[in-house]
């Protein structure tokens, strides 16, 4: 199984500002493989994620429903309805074995590649259950996809009334969340898509 590796400071950098943001909104924690329940090996990214980045039970408010981490021990539970079914236990013959779900927004998963490491999500902005294609890369890494998820919290949280007198959201609250991403993305064409995916859909 070949798994794709990054320079060593890179990730160090990488795995402290994703600890740091996440710790803003629930709780972290130092997370061992042995704490993987898994039947497939859990690969190598997820290992030093939660290693050193370490979400337990974290939930971070958005625009619909939230965005929701999982500790270790509970991660493997949690690709059930993606890689196999819930009912039957049977496995669904459109997932890659080299997959891994590694949060949620309601049923649309973030799905870490073993293969390349970067983080995939349904194409465009219709959501897992109503997509044509298969998912596509959106975040180069699982700490990538951690910065956006908690620059997208923080914005959100900014505002004490997001919705207009119509129940739309503002303007202004779109344009911040996608400050937010530009930020970490560092393209607004790319924030204004991310942005879309997550539930903004009037991000320009």
């Amino acid at each position: 199984m070949a798994h794709r590796a990054g320079t060593a400071p890179e990730h160090q950098n990488q795995h402290t500002a994703a600890r740091k943001a996440l710790s803003v909104f629930g709780p972290t924690s130092r997370q061992e493989p042995l704490e993987w329940a898994g039947e497939a090996p859990l690969a190598p990214e997820l290992a030093r994620f939660y290693r050193e980045v370490g979400p337990e039970w974290i939930e971070i408010d958005t625009a619909g429903l939230p965005f929701l981490f999982f500790p270790l021990e509970r991660l493997w539970d949690e690709q059930a309805g993606y890689r196999w079914n819930r009912r039957t236990g049977a496995a669904l013959v459109d997932w890659n074995e080299e997959w891994t779900v590694v949060a949620k927004q309601g049923s649309d998963p973030f799905i870490l590649d073993g293969l390349t490491g970067k983080v995939l999500t349904a194409p465009g902005d219709d959501g897992w259950e109503d997509r044509l294609d298969d998912p596509e890369p959106t975040f180069d890494s699982v700490e990538e996809m951690t910065l956006a998820l908690t620059a997208t919290g923080g914005a959100w949280a900014r505002w004490d009334d997001p919705f207009d007198e119509d129940w739309s959201l503002r303007r202004e609250t779109t344009a911040s969340v996608v400050a937010a991403l530009e930020s970490v993305l560092g393209g607004h064409d790319r924030a204004v898509a991310v942005a879309r995916k997550f539930g903004y859909y009037a991000a320009v």
